[in-house]
């Protein structure tokens, strides 16, 4: 894999969001020792509430923490609204959330929530 092909946006939103639930440990990482990088098979966990949370046999980095960060959302409740969250549909009766670049923002809000500063 060729580090362009990488979106970084992905891997920083979710390690943002893995943080951002108090989560115990997080990990990302390949299945295959014996096989060329772009053909490894990806992984990405985290310790959340004592279970472990995973987004496996994914093709890169990126795919896994994107997978994982939605494995996360997907029928959590919004902390500012209290709804349970969606990835897709109409703001309602659900909180849609979405990724906007390297950070998973509230639907009920919209607004991005500071993670770092910025150059």
């Amino acid at each position: 894999m060729k580090l362009p092909d990488l979106d970084q946006d992905a891997v920083v939103a979710c390690v943002d969001l893995v943080a951002r639930t108090g989560a115990k440990s997080f990990e990302v990482g390949y299945l295959d020792d014996d096989v060329p990088l772009e053909q490894a098979r990806w992984y990405a966990q985290a310790f959340l509430r004592g279970a472990r949370i995973v987004a496996q046999e994914k093709e890169g980095p990126d795919e896994a923490c994107d997978a994982l960060a939605r494995r996360i959302l997907r029928g959590g409740r919004c902390n500012h609204c209290q709804k349970t969250v969606a990835l897709s549909g109409t703001q309602g009766v659900m909180c849609v959330w979405y990724r906007d670049r390297d950070a998973w923002v509230q639907g009920c809000t919209g607004k991005r929530r500071a993670t770092r500063d910025k150059d």
